[in-house]
């Protein structure tokens, strides 16, 4: 499992000098691990007495279904590369299928899954840490309203990031089996929201907002968790030397700019849609193409995504995929709340903590790629194939030390049958 918690922590990294290091065309770090990765499941497959059950939550058929639909414009249309992508989309598909499949092939138990989202949450606060540094660095060149990121990509992709695994970092932090865990989990929170503070993402934070919301509305004593969250994170948002709440109601010209790049894309996207409703203008092609479907004439000047992933998914690969894909979304997150239900149910705290996780994990970042094309983002990829995971780790029963004393088992009633057994065993000694 070591070589599966190295492939996590690399997830939040674009342009990290171990991870992204390239030892010969296109080979690097994450793509030799990922490999090793691969032969482990397989090795690890060989040893199991079963094969696991692969598509018995149904959003893993969605998941084949949408990736069929990125493949066939693939093929049929090709990908226009730019000189700036950072990810070549087909390869972080195919990828995440083969996550999929190594998922499913080696978390077979909860002591796994989690460890596994313990390295996921440690992943994300390691990256905080770059952040961080990288914050403190440039306030010293730019001023205190300068955005870091670019070890993750930008402030806006990290964020994505960051709203995949904090709800999964707080769930961790109440149902940690010591202090020590509890300790990291909670450490690994207050890095990732001060790093998520200094990123400044406002559609980031609209995720959080939401996110928040509804893990306290799940909680037990919801009016007094909502008095305490606001209480601790309203200082630091107002402030903070740089937060999406300043970038809210005192926008310099950068982010008024931004505002209007955003929405001239917008619109240059639904031009796409309008002309190409079913099949799209072709997987990964929007930076390449959308100068033709720009009325304004401004995106010429500096061709960019769609900075909304349901749009760019849409204006790709058609409405019938995008429909596809917020299907997909909303089965992972109903899924995860009958898995939560039917966990609890059971006398598994710690799977029903972790569901939950995952169902504000999807909330907060299908909200926060609302603002920026992330829906290549590997971690949110992680939470999707947990969710595909987890119903097969649900105990068959209620253990008895996790049931109430009114509820204990009762001891077998003596019958006329237990005493023929009994003698039987008498006379066999």
């Amino acid at each position: 499992m070591l070589i599966y918690f190295f492939v996590i922590i690399g997830m939040p990294f674009m342009r990290h000098q171990f991870w992204n290091a390239e030892f010969g065309p296109g080979l690097t770090t994450t793509k030799l691990s990922g490999a090793v990765l691969l032969i482990y499941a397989l090795v690890y497959l060989a040893r199991r007495h079963g094969i696991p059950r692969y598509f018995a939550a149904p959003q893993a058929v969605l998941m084949i279904a949408f990736f069929g639909f990125a493949a066939f414009s693939w093929v049929s249309t090709g990908w226009q590369a730019t000189t700036i992508d950072l990810v070549n989309p087909i390869y972080m598909y195919f990828s995440t299928l083969i996550f999929f499949f190594i998922t499913m092939t080696v978390i077979d138990s909860v002591k796994r899954l989690y460890w596994s989202c313990m390295a996921a949450v440690g992943s994300v606060a390691f990256a905080s840490l770059y952040m961080l540094r990288e914050w403190q660095k440039g306030t010293e060149v730019f001023g205190e309203g300068y955005r870091p990121g670019w070890v993750v990509g930008d402030a806006n992709y990290f964020t994505i990031s960051a709203l995949a695994v904090m709800p999964i970092a707080f769930e961790l932090a109440l149902v940690a089996r010591n202090k020590l865990e509890k300790l990291y989990a909670v450490v690994c929170t207050l890095l990732i929201f001060a790093a998520v503070t200094l990123g400044a993402s406002r559609g980031g934070f609209l995720g959080i907002v939401l996110m928040v919301l509804f893990l306290i509305a799940r909680s037990r004593k919801p009016a007094r968790n909502a008095v305490v969250v606001f209480l601790v994170a309203l200082p630091v948002l107002l402030f903070a030397p740089n937060s999406p709440i300043n970038r809210f109601f005192h926008p310099d010209a950068g982010d008024k700019a931004s505002v209007g790049k955003h929405l001239v894309g917008w619109e240059a996207g639904l031009n796409m849609i309008k002309k190409n409703p079913i099949t799209g203008v072709g997987f990964g092609n929007y930076k390449a193409v959308v100068t033709r479907y720009d009325k304004t004439g401004e995106v010429r000047i500096d061709p960019h995504v769609a900075h909304n992933a349901h749009l760019e998914v849409a204006a790709e690969l058609g409405i019938p995929a995008l429909v596809v894909f917020w299907t997909f979304l909303g089965t992972c997150f109903y899924s995860a709340g009958r898995t939560r239900k039917r966990a609890l149910a059971r006398g598994s705290p710690v799977l029903g903590a972790l569901a939950l996780g995952f169902q504000a994990s999807i909330i907060g970042t299908s909200v926060g790629i609302f603002f920026v094309s992330g829906q290549y983002t590997r971690l949110f990829w992680f939470v999707l194939c947990m969710t595909m995971a987890i119903p097969l780790l649900l105990p068959a029963r209620a253990s008895a030390k996790n049931l109430p004393l009114e509820m204990t088992p009762p001891p077998p009633a003596e019958t006329e049958e237990n005493f023929r057994v009994g003698d039987a065993l008498v006379a066999m000694r």
